[in-house]
């Protein structure tokens, strides 16, 4: 797909220059920029589909097919005069609901009014079979590459029609055509029956949105114009955030820490000599990233000051990309070397929040209670510091909190464990570093961090040096010096 033409993105790097002589793994976050706005710009080089879940379950109850179908026509009715769209319903199959043939309408008055009349023949029955709903969607959007192609998924269900290897191959056929949004549709008391991996897997493959979950029905209209009008606003597709290192340095990994958790390492391709492109998607002016590095670098001898790579950001709208340095001393001071920079203590809570979760529900899936209510309960504290207050709602679904500061939890007796869905994916949606001071932020953890033991080997940064684990995820008890 051809991105629209549009202004690069701007990166900026934030980490702390000091590494230990002996090497050690350098994290740095990398912050990217929307294009700056331009004014009247048509929208003649965008694209949507409407992913719509119409198999049986979402008649049960009616409220929800109702729902989503009110959601959709929300969605046509925010859609610019000039953009090509399609309304696709998905099923064991997948089935063009507007326009009948396999191809996109153009946005205008008259066909605006078609889909929405089309709409009203729609009905709930049949399987779940994502991954046919996705192909479907990128046959569409492989008719116009002159355009970003975006698409909105609502399901309440899980891929149960087809095999999960056919999911994979789907998702990974839709990479480079479209990035997507994912609703998922569940029950006011909290119970979801739809795959939280299924759709992070999709998400975080195809731009790395937040998965959202959806339990009040009367607010997905308003869910979906506000879907709408970030992907209306979008001029930049398929950037790239490229990582060139000098022969000091080696890529370890990658992962997006805002707006949601998803990691890239296994994603890059190589771009050049000692260079490697991560895709990051397609992007509008309001938009903002920010990605976790961790950067291998080499012994040197102390205070030798050299510079380990650049970074950058590639859109294929002409011109060489603007390169940031990155430049670190080597030191035997360990005070120097061992502080973090904020913006890395900032996210590595986040991460520590999600991991802490997972770790705990797959204890207490497997009957693990004593480890399910300690990781639990550090999932309970995290959260409650942040004042995601919500989200402490939403754990206490299948724990007693006792105390939510000190993270005492119980985990309860028969639990339903649909109603964890919902929380398996908002963990991995983060609060922005550097946001407005009356925002409440996640703790950072200590500035200097003890040495400790990962993967067999000691650690001495906020990340494993082999496998990219945030510290105290899972660690064995830090070193005594």
């Amino acid at each position: 797909m051809k991105p629209a033409d549009g202004p690069p993105l701007a990166v900026t790097a934030h980490y702390r220059e000091f590494v230990p002589a002996d090497g050690a793994v350098l994290d740095v976050i990398a912050t990217v920029n929307g294009p700056e706005p331009a004014g009247n710009v048509g929208h003649e080089g965008l694209a949507e589909v409407i992913l719509l879940d119409t198999s049986g379950s979402m008649g049960a109850p009616q409220a929800k097919m109702h729902a989503a179908l009110r959601a959709s026509i929300a969605a046509i009715d925010a859609l610019p005069d000039g953009v090509a769209f399609a309304v696709v319903a998905g099923t064991g199959t997948a089935t063009m609901v507007f326009p009948e043939e396999v191809r996109l309408a153009v946005a205008d008055g008259r066909n605006r009014a078609a889909a929405r009349h089309a709409l009203q023949s729609v009905s709930p029955h049949g399987g779940t079979a994502i991954g046919s709903w996705l192909l479907l969607a990128r046959q569409l959007l492989a008719t116009r590459p002159d355009a970003i192609g975006h698409a909105i998924l609502l399901t309440d269900g899980r891929n149960e029609s087809q095999h999960p290897d056919n999911l994979r191959a789907a998702v990974q056929e839709c990479e480079g055509y479209l990035t997507i949004d994912c609703r998922a549709i569940g029950s006011a008391d909290g119970v979801h029956d739809w795959d939280a991996a299924e759709l992070l897997g999709i998400a975080e493959a195809l731009g790395a949105n937040p998965v959202v979950p959806v339990e009040d029905l009367a607010g997905l209209g308003d869910e979906f114009r506000t879907v709408l009008a970030r992907a209306m606003a979008r001029r930049v597709a398929n950037a790239r955030l490229r990582i060139r290192t000098t022969e000091l340095a080696r890529v370890r990994y990658v992962k997006q820490v805002h707006p949601a958790i998803a990691d890239l390492t296994k994603r890059g391709e190589p771009a050049g000599e000692l260079t490697t492109g991560y895709p990051i998607g397609a992007w509008s002016p309001q938009d903002r990233r920010d990605y976790h590095l961790g950067l291998e670098v080499d012994p040197l001898a102390a205070g030798t000051r050299r510079r380990i790579g650049w970074l950058s950001v590639d859109t294929d709208t002409g011109g060489a990309p603007v390169e940031v340095p990155l430049t670190v001393e080597w030191t035997d001071d360990v005070l120097r070397h061992s502080e973090i920079h904020p913006s890395v203590a900032f996210y590595t809570v986040q991460q520590d929040y999600a991991v802490a979760f997972h770790n705990g529900l797959a204890a207490a899936r497997e009957d693990r209670v004593t480890e399910a209510e300690d990781q639990l309960g550090r999932a309970v504290a995290l959260a409650h510091a942040a004042g995601k207050d919500a989200d402490v709602r939403r754990i206490a679904r299948i724990v007693d909190v006792h105390d939510a500061a000190a993270g005492l939890v119980r985990l309860k007796v028969g639990v339903d464990w649909r109603l964890a869905e919902s929380s398996r994916v908002v963990v991995h949606t983060t609060t922005r570093w550097g946001a407005a001071a009356d925002e409440r932020r996640p703790p950072a953890p200590a500035a200097r961090v003890a040495p400790w033991s990962h993967c067999g080997e000691r650690q001495i940064g906020a990340y494993c040096q082999v496998c990219g684990a945030a510290h105290g995820t899972g660690a064995a008890a830090p070193e005594r010096r």
